[in-house]
C-alpha cells in the first residue's frame, strides 16, 4: 500500500494518515482486513464520532485510508461505495486581532521565535511550510519568499514583509543555520512542528490570551486582514496556495462577523437618541 502512494507521488504526511485508518480498523476488530465486511467498518466509524469524539477532518481522512485499502489492495471496491464519506462542517475559524499580534510580537524576547512566528503570519505559512522554508528559499531582492511542496506538492510564491528584513539578518548572523531557515535542535536539521506550536504557546501564555488560537490561526488572521485591507480575493487565494476559491471564500465569512461599522437596519429606523 505504501510503495502504490510513494509511486502516485502522495505526500509522506498523507501517506503516514492514510496507512493508520486501515492499521486502528485491524486492531480494533482484531481481524485481517478481508475478513472485515462493510457492517463492522460502519461500527468502526460510529466509535470514532461517538467514542473517540473525533472531527470529520479526521474521520475522513480514516475513510480515505480504508477506501484506499479495500479499492487497490483487496479487489472490493463495492465497499467503498457502502461506507459514508463524513459531511463537512461548516465553521469559521477564529483570527487574532491586530491588537493582539502587535502585543504579541512585541513581547516575544527569544530572537528565533519572534522572527518564526512573524514570518508564518506575515507570508500565510501552514505550519509544515514554515518547517520546510529553507535558507536559500528567502528572496530579499524580489522581496518574496519560495514556498516549496506546499498541500498538495504545490510550489508558490508568497510576500516577504519589509518589516522582516534587518530581524531575518539578525537572526540568522546570530543563529547561523546551515540549510533550513529555523533549525531544530541540531544545526542542518529543520524545526520540528511541535516546537512551533511550543513556541506560539508560550506566547499566548505570557500575554494572557485565552482564546482557542493557533498556528493555523496566524495564516487565518493573514488572509481575514489582506481581505479587510481590499486585496482582491483570487490574489489570496493565490498566497495561501488554495487549489479552490471556495476555500477562500471562508475569510468573507469572517470579516463580515469581525466588522464594526455595519448598522443593524432596524437601529436604523429606530435611532438611539
Amino acid at each position: 500500500m505504501r510503495q502504490r502512494m510513494v509511486v502516485e507521488n502522495l505526500s509522506e504526511r498523507t501517506i503516514i494518515s492514510y496507512q493508520n485508518g486501515p492499521k486502528q480498523l485491524i486492531r480494533y476488530w482484531n481481524l485481517p482486513p478481508e475478513q472485515i465486511d462493510s457492517d463492522q467498518i460502519l461500527t468502526y466509524l460510529v466509535h470514532l464520532k461517538e467514542e473517540k469524539k473525533q472531527s470529520r477532518n479526521t474521520m475522513r481522512i480514516a475513510v480515505n485510508g480504508i477506501r484506499y485499502l479495500y479499492k487497490h489492495f483487496l479487489g472490493r471496491p463495492e465497499i467503498c461505495d457502502e461506507i459514508p464519506y463524513p459531511k463537512a462542517e461548516r465553521y469559521i475559524p477564529q483570527v487574532f486581532t491586530g491588537a493582539e499580534l502587535r502585543l504579541l510580537f512585541n513581547n516575544v524576547t527569544n530572537l528565533k521565535h519572534r522572527t518564526l512566528l512573524k514570518l508564518i503570519y506575515s507570508a500565510g505559512l501552514r505550519r509544515g511550510e514554515a518547517c520546510n522554508i529553507r535558507l536559500c528559499d528567502i528572496d530579499a531582492k524580489n522581496m518574496q519568499i519560495h514556498v516549496r511542496g506546499g498541500k498538495g506538492k504545490r510550489d508558490r510564491y508568497v510576500m516577504l514583509a519589509n518589516h522582516l528584513i534587518e530581524e531575518l539578518r539578525e537572526y540568522i548572523q546570530k543563529y547561523q543555520p546551515k540549510e533550513y531557515l529555523f533549525n531544530g535542535r541540531h544545526k542542518g536539521t529543520q524545526i520540528s512542528a511541535s516546537a512551533i506550536r511550543w513556541a506560539l504557546c508560550q506566547a499566548l501564555k505570557r500575554e494572557g490570551i485565552t482564546r482557542k488560537l493557533n498556528i493555523h490561526s496566524l495564516r487565518h488572521s493573514f488572509a481575514s486582514h489582506l481581505l479587510s485591507m481590499g486585496v482582491n480575493l483570487m490574489v489570496i487565494r493565490d498566497l495561501l496556495g488554495h487549489y479552490d476559491i471556495r476555500t477562500t471564500m471562508i475569510y468573507l465569512h469572517i470579516n463580515y462577523r469581525m466588522k464594526s461599522d455595519v448598522v443593524n437596519p432596524l437601529d436604523k429606523m429606530f435611532p438611539v437618541l
